[in-house]
């Protein structure tokens, strides 16, 4: 009897035991499910069909809580196939391990899954994310992503549905094929300490979500392909708490701001491959760094001497390749100027190294920069006090830009100063008083008259430059006016009738009288002036009370010589030469064919030397006039060029200036080729030969 008791109470115990260890039905079902999509599951070792207590039998990579699933860890062991979408159900799942296998197919939406704490995905071969993806996971923490090429074709961004993990600590998601600009709910996640988002696809600014984050440590947003990250630095420069910041890869424009050096435990900063200009804050090179790397930006100034225990600075546009050796004093000015025009791309590539006279829109003399000439170059910004130590600037052309603010008071410290072109900006009043001996222009400037600001370059077609004044003689009506309240009489329409017709016909009347007269004084033109085969040009005698340019044109046709003398201009057609002008000035634009028999056909026996834009040649005119002419080489022949050429003009002009020296333009419809002063080789020469 107590035998058969015995085995009662053993059998009881083993039935209470199967009871309250049975898996949850329905988490069984999804564990099945899981298996059955699986190409290759018998890397699992679970048990054979029949066995449907995982939880009771304890099956490897499954942990549970009484009946219910709480874990599956099946990490790194090459499984291949599809997940079940239903893996939602496991209401009660707390951590997701399936990262380092071969998942194919749709990720399973986890809506819902409020005990999630952590999910990781991570190197699998998912292709698509559903959009509720992550609603309701209010316990998640730690989130990876990375190298799944979901929405392979669009791309994808993070769903709002996340912002609720208020909890989250971890977001990895490298190469997983987000697109588009950095969602601003993810600056707002207070919990958030590792962001890590390389290798995707990224565009548009840091939101300002991120300023001031006081729980980011370490920020990877490095790498982003096509456009990539834009805007400045400086939301990431009040972020206090980061450790590692890694910006590399991306299209980061402006200065470094000098509040880099706030972040004070701060030991990583990768800013490589951005377009960042400008100085090298002085705080960024007194902080103590473990890895700094500026490598392949635009950063100008002097190299400074760094803290960092491992810094790389190549590629950059520095004014020296050793630390702590100061650039030129010219070069601090113009890079200073530079800074306040808001390093414009089109001057930051030319203005490299420690020799400004090598720089697009500068000139030089003596090595000295005289001449800045960058007019309708859309530049912004202000103008700087800094070139106020170019003290041997002879002139400056910044017209038609955008430019702004007022015209420094020190600029009027220039004392070679001779030309003040800032036509046609927006410069605001007052003026400083500059000498009599300066040319200063600034029509144009609207504020300068008490106007509004305007646009100095309107792009085509905007409507503002061109359009018809309105008819001051015409009628306003008043606010609320119609065709049918005016109180002017109605007009007959004999009279409107006539005023149409009386000024049609006017324009036909004086038509008719303009073009037989415009035929014949082209006839008398054409027949007045032949083809010259010589052309002289004297220049300006100190001695004639006129003081006026002489121009002596022999024709082919019968040896007569015609004189055109003046000193204000004068122009002289033919089909052989071209066009020749006086200039007021007494510079004069005539024929190549002149400079090409002067130069015997530029031939190498009269070359004197070669300089910046080409060689250099001897001639004499017909008149015992010494010559030399410096002829451009087409490979040179630019904007730049032509900017630089025209300030090296100006230099010479004001060389010339009490001396019996003069220039000219040689140009013809193929090419244009300056020439120096009358009488200039390597040294000026008098226009007698002397």
């Amino acid at each position: 009897m107590r035998k058969h008791h015995k085995k009662l109470v053993l059998a009881l115990f083993s039935l209470v035991t199967v009871v309250f260890s049975a898996t949850d039905p329905n988490d069984f079902a999804i564990l099945k499910a899981f298996r059955e999509g699986l190409e290759n599951p018998e890397l699992l070792e679970w048990p054979a069909d029949g066995d449907d207590d995982p939880c009771g039998l304890s099956w490897k990579h499954v942990f549970c809580s009484g009946s219910r699933v709480t874990q599956i860890q099946v990490q790194n062991m090459s499984l291949k196939g599809t997940l079940p979408q239903n893996l939602n159900q496991l209401t009660k799942l707390q951590r997701l391990g399936l990262q380092r296998n071969q998942f194919t197919g749709a990720l399973p939406s986890l809506s819902g899954l409020s005990e999630l704490q952590s999910v990781y995905l991570d190197f699998n071969q998912f292709d698509s994310i559903p959009s509720d993806c992550f609603d309701g996971l209010a316990s998640l923490q730690f989130l990876a992503l990375d190298a799944n090429n979901f929405n392979a074709s669009t791309g994808w961004s993070f769903p709002e549905g996340l912002q609720d993990s208020a909890q989250l600590t971890n977001l990895s998601c490298m190469s997983c094929n987000l697109a588009g600009p950095l969602p601003y709910f993810l600056g707002a996640l207070s919990s958030l300490q590792n962001l890590r988002l390389s290798g995707n696809n990224l565009s548009g600014e840091i939101p300002a979500s991120f300023k001031r984050s006081t729980s980011l440590r370490n920020l990877w947003l490095n790498n982003q392909n096509g456009g990539g990250l834009s805007g400045t630095l400086d939301v990431v420069t009040t972020m206090d708490s980061v450790n590692v910041l890694w910006l590399h890869g991306n299209q980061f424009t402006g200065t470094i701001p000098e509040s880099i050096g706030n972040l004070t435990v701060l030991q990583d900063l990768n800013l490589n491959g951005n377009k960042l200009v400008g100085f090298v804050p002085d705080s960024l090179a007194k902080m103590p760094l473990e890895h700094l790397d500026l490598n392949n930006n635009q950063l100008m100034g002097p190299v400074p001497n760094f803290k960092a225990t491992e810094v790389s600075y190549a590629s950059n546009a520095f004014c020296q390749s050793t630390p702590g050796v100061p650039c030129a004093p010219e070069v601090m000015a113009l890079l200073e100027f530079l800074g306040s025009l808001n390093y414009p791309s089109i001057l930051v590539s030319s203005w490299t190294g420690n020799d400004p006279c090598s720089w697009l829109g500068l000139a030089c003399h003596n090595g000295n920069v005289n001449s800045i000439v960058l007019p309708s170059s859309n530049l912004s910004g202000t103008l700087s006090p800094s070139v106020a130590k170019l003290g041997s600037l002879i002139q400056i052309k910044l017209g038609s830009n955008n430019l702004s603010g007022q015209v420094p008071e020190n600029w009027t410290s220039l004392t070679s100063l001779k030309t003040l072109d800032l036509g046609t900006n927006n410069i605001s009043p007052p003026l400083p008083k500059f000498a009599d001996t300066v040319n200063v222009v600034t029509v144009g400037n609207p504020l300068l008259t008490g106007g509004s600001p305007s646009n100095p370059n309107p792009s085509p077609g905007s409507g503002r430059s061109g359009s018809p004044p309105s008819n001051p003689s015409s009628p306003t009506k008043g606010t609320g006016s119609s065709p049918g309240d005016s109180s002017e009489p109605v007009k007959p329409k004999r009279s409107t009738l006539v005023a149409i017709i009386a000024p049609v016909a006017s324009v036909a009347v004086v038509a008719l009288l303009a073009i037989p007269l415009s035929i014949y004084c082209y006839k008398k033109r054409k027949d007045t002036f032949q083809a010259p085969s010589s052309l002289v040009i004297h220049p300006r005698d100190p001695s004639d009370s006129d003081n006026t340019v002489k121009i002596v044109v022999a024709n082919n046709t019968n040896g007569s010589a015609s004189t055109i003398t003046g000193s204000g201009s004068a122009s002289r057609n033919s089909s052989g030469v071209g066009e020749s002008h006086v200039i007021e000035a007494g510079n004069l634009v005539i024929s190549v064919q002149v400079l090409r028999n002067v130069t015997k056909n530029f031939a190498s026996e009269n070359e004197l030397g070669r300089g910046g834009f080409g060689v250099v040649y001897k001639g004499e005119l017909d008149d015992g006039t010494k010559i030399a002419v410096k002829r451009m080489e087409s490979g040179v022949i630019s904007s730049k060029a032509i900017d630089e050429f025209q300030a090296e003009i100006a230099v010479l002009s004001k060389e010339a200036e009490g001396k019996d020296l003069s220039y000219v333009d040689l140009e013809d419809s193929k090419s244009s080729i300056p020439a120096r002063p009358t009488g200039f080789a390597e040294s000026f020469t008098s226009a007698d030969g002397r």
